[in-house]
């Protein structure tokens, strides 16, 4: 019985040595770009002119508040936009419930259309079936 305890007890210390030696360590990103991407599933019977309020007159403010970002029509499968830019501030821009840049957009989508701003960022928005956020980083130097 003593051999099978100190069997036991010498082959948990062999592998909790072994464990412990492939622990990770504590490492942060390096050499990354933060990105954000975001993507509305646009249906409906509205879809053209959804669609048309964005890339008319959404985009148009968006590319002057965002102007790294890219947006996409997506014309396979669903109807979709995918826009992605690189996150200027990085992961603290993620600390702001409603970002300076978003309060800005408005600022100026307003400026530019008036209340129907306004009316057709409405418009937009009802005819989004559904909508994603993404973080995504994009690797700029070795691992």
């Amino acid at each position: 019985m003593r051999r099978i305890v100190f069997a036991v007890l010498v082959l948990t210390l062999v592998l909790s040595a072994r464990t412990s030696a492939q622990m990770p360590t504590a490492q942060k990103w390096e050499n990354v770009e933060w990105y954000s991407v975001m993507s509305w599933h646009v249906t409906g019977p509205n879809t053209e002119a959804v669609m048309t309020i964005f890339f008319d007159h959404l985009m148009p403010v968006s590319a002057e508040v965002w102007p790294e970002m890219t947006c996409l029509r997506l014309i396979t499968g669903d109807e979709r936009i995918t826009c992605f830019g690189p996150m200027s501030g990085g992961l603290a821009d993620l600390e702001w419930k409603v970002s300076p840049e978003f309060t800005r957009f408005l600022s100026l989508l307003v400026e530019r259309e008036g209340e129907a701003g306004t009316e057709m960022l409405g418009t937009f928005y009802s005819g989004v079936a559904d909508f994603t956020s993404h973080i995504a980083l994009k690797h700029t130097g070795g691992m």
